[in-house]
């Protein structure tokens, strides 16, 4: 139990210090924490050269100390003041990163005096005309993402770019919000096709916009802009004022985009405007405005007093998202999955969580009712094309992913477009037939297919889980294991044991739960990641053996190879 009176009686030594009532905490009108306790802090600070009467806030949320407390600043204060960094508009004064992990205080007390020092000091230093233009470029997101009036709009994009330079920056806009976002910036030809994949799939439209690039001109707060306002800082720079001219000569205003960097801790953030909103209305008499008066009707004092509409970017580019996640750039891989049944599917899940960004996705068949309780997909993509739902998925996970499908046998593309095999830098095959893999290998061993093959399949009950790790050079190997494969945990002649039917012909099957299937998959993904990480790595056969009990509960023969080893463990074999 926390003795609040004690620490707030300890405060009262050196300021005046106390607690609000619910009725004074209630017309402070404040984002104060609910059932929270509120003090009252009154201090001096110098500022301006002047000794000034602060008053804050310290509030205490029922979950102190294991949620950190908020301090405030009075409203009238923070008015004189005004755009202090770090000091929030609802008041809030940001002490600590939300986002780091605090240790439970040790000493309340030293913590609260922490606390109310560290705000005094934020508020002291913001005096310093310098710190604030460095810190106001630090916070810059947090500053321009505010509404600083009532007409002041913010809306939302996203971009991918290769490098930090804006030079070929360009942009598109779509008819509809795409996951809440309206525009998109690039300067890769490639990221835009993969994302027109994505948008065509979804009935979403892109419509080319203009894109002028400026420099960040904006040191402190308020960030709001008038047109007029906007044409003012694009004037600064007379050959950027130029082209801004051509442009709304030639452009709806809506379709004009005016973006800037700014760059802080080796991280280029993007944003910028747009004019959406702003019309040329009908003259009085003699009709519509022409074109060579767009300009003139942005900054004319009559009609150029609106507000742009603000713009802030999130980046989607794949070395950014990497590190965001690991806090290091990996090379990016690319393979190609043949078979994407339920083995072939779930490994999409493993696959992404890798560093692939390109997938060539093999299968000729539907999605079956009958599957999906195994499969990755569900209900909702039943009867569609399993290449097709997959593909979708992955565009859901990032639309900027390079895939290609094919709907046809593997041994077909094998036959007429090998490029589409060796373009990548694996080939997964997860089709579970060893007739398709013999083929598959034999044309490896013949130099049709370059690249190492990773072989998965699994045994009736998932008695076992077996991938192999093929390199090019070893594919005679390969064959010769597959053609008698010593690393069965079932008997053979056990098929009418292991091969049910529901009913008539054609509706057999080999029976395998998900859980188990799930089970092998993550046990074999270090295995995997290793090779897809290291892009090489020796030839080798990873065998997970399946829930014996169940086996022996079946009545299924094992093998010695099945009956010498543990169950869930995984055996590790050379080729």
């Amino acid at each position: 139990m926390i003795d609040y009176d004690s620490i707030s009686a300890h405060i009262n030594k050196t300021e005046a210090c106390n607690r609000l009532s619910e009725e004074a905490i209630n017309n402070l009108d404040y984002r104060f924490f609910k059932y929270g306790i509120v003090w009252e802090i009154i201090t001096e600070i110098n500022f301006g050269g002047k000794n000034l009467e602060l008053i804050l806030y310290l509030n205490f949320s029922d979950d102190f100390p294991l949620v950190l407390p908020k301090v405030f600043i009075n409203k009238d204060i923070y008015t004189y003041m005004m755009y202090i960094p770090h000091v929030n508009m609802d008041y809030s004064i940001c002490i600590f990163d939300e986002g780091l992990n605090f240790k439970e205080p040790e000493n309340i007390l030293e913590f609260v005096e922490v606390f109310i020092a560290k705000a005094k000091k934020i508020i002291r230093e913001s005096e310093d005309e310098q710190y604030n233009i460095e810190e106001f470029k630090r916070e810059f997101k947090a500053y321009w993402e505010l509404s600083f009036n009532n007409f002041d709009q913010l809306d939302s994009g996203f971009f991918s770019m290769k490098d930090k330079d804006l030079t070929n920056l360009k942009g598109v806009k779509f008819n509809r919000l795409l996951s809440g976002y309206q525009y998109y910036l690039y300067d890769d030809e490639k990221d835009l096709d993969q994302l027109k994949i994505y948008c065509s799939s979804i009935n979403v439209k892109l419509i080319d916009i203009d894109v002028l690039v400026i420099e960040n001109q904006f040191e402190k707060p308020p960030y709001s802009l008038t047109y007029m306002e906007s044409v003012e800082l694009i004037k600064r720079d007379v050959h950027k004022y130029e082209n801004f001219k051509n442009i709304c000569n030639k452009t709806d205003f809506e379709n004009i985009l005016v973006v800037f960097s700014n760059d802080i801790n080796d991280t280029t953030e993007i944003y910028g405007w747009t004019y959406k909103g702003l019309e040329i209305l009908p003259r009085k008499k003699g009709g519509y405005r022409n074109d060579s008066s767009r300009l003139n009707y942005m900054t004319n004092p009559k009609t150029g007093n609106g507000s742009v509409l603000r713009l802030r970017f999130d980046n989607l580019s794949l070395d950014r998202l990497q590190i965001r996640t690991a806090s290091y750039l990996e090379e990016q891989k690319s393979v190609v999955i043949s078979g994407l049944g339920s083995v072939g599917s779930n490994l999409i899940y493993f696959l992404k969580n890798l560093p692939v960004s390109k997938f060539n996705l093999i299968d000729n068949d539907f999605l079956s009712i009958e599957n999906i309780k195994r499969h990755f997909s569900g209900f909702v993509d039943v009867n569609n094309p399993k290449v097709d739902v997959l593909q979708l998925h992955l565009k859901e996970t990032n639309p900027l992913y390079e895939i290609d499908v094919r709907k046809k046998l593997v041994t077909q593309i094998i036959d007429y477009e090998p490029e589409f095999f060796n373009c990548c830098d694996f080939h997964i095959v997860a089709i579970g037939k060893s007739t398709v893999e013999k083929y598959i290998l034999d044309k490896v061993l013949m130099g049709v297919i370059k690249i190492p093959t990773i072989l998965f399949w699994v045994e009736p009950f998932l008695a076992s889980g077996q991938m192999i790790y093929v390199n090019p050079e070893d594919a005679a190997k390969a064959l010769e294991i597959i053609n008698e494969y010593p690393y069965h945990v079932l008997s053979n002649n056990q098929i009418d044991k292991t091969y049910l039917v529901e009913g008539s012909c054609q509706t057999g099957y080999f029976p395998y739960s998900s859980t188990y299937l799930v089970q092998f998959l993550a046990a074999i993904y270090p295995y995997l990641s290793r090779y897809i990480n290291n892009k090489d790595g020796p030839s080798r056969i990873y065998t997970w053996i399946g829930d014996k009990v169940l086996l022996e509960d079946r009545g299924l023969n094992l093998t010695n190879f099945g009956s010498d080893n543990n169950a869930f463990e995984i055996i590790v074999n050379d080729l």
